[in-house]
């Protein structure tokens, strides 16, 4: 005689635990809440001085673009405002277009200020840059 059972007979799972999936969410809670004030928002960057480049390393066709840490521009020596100094550039270019910029900024400028000298040159075609991190002048 065959016994029938209920044991193998596959049953559908009908209701979906919710305990590992909040055991996850509060987790994952608790390690924000850890590490959200640990997040520094502070955006300073001290820019390094470098100890082996020097007047050699630059190429020969090149002006000198100097952003002191009173926010004096001088190009080549002569002092120029912001709003000239894209002019300025772009003048020089059609005499010299392959003129390159070597910009001296001081460490202690933030790093959205060389930014926007950089995006300035970008606007008037200067397409080689170098920058240089000085801690000399405007003090």
């Amino acid at each position: 005689m065959k016994r029938w059972s209920n044991r193998h007979q596959p049953r559908l799972i009908t209701e979906i635990s919710v305990t590992p999936l909040l055991d996850l969410v509060f987790v994952l809670l608790l390690v924000f809440m850890v590490a959200a004030p640990l997040m520094n928002q502070d955006a300073s960057v001290s820019l390094p001085v470098s100890q082996s480049a020097g007047p050699s390393d630059v190429p020969t066709d090149v002006v000198r673009l100097t952003l002191n840490r009173d926010h004096a521009l001088t190009l080549d020596g002569t002092s120029t405002s912001r709003e000239e100094l894209v002019d300025r550039i772009k003048a020089m270019l059609t005499t010299r277009p392959s003129l390159g910029v070597v910009v001296e900024i001081h460490r202690d400028l933030p790093v959205q200020t060389l930014v926007d000298l950089m995006d300035g040159l970008t606007a008037a075609g200067v397409k080689k840059t170098s920058v240089v991190a000085t801690q000399a002048g405007g003090t």
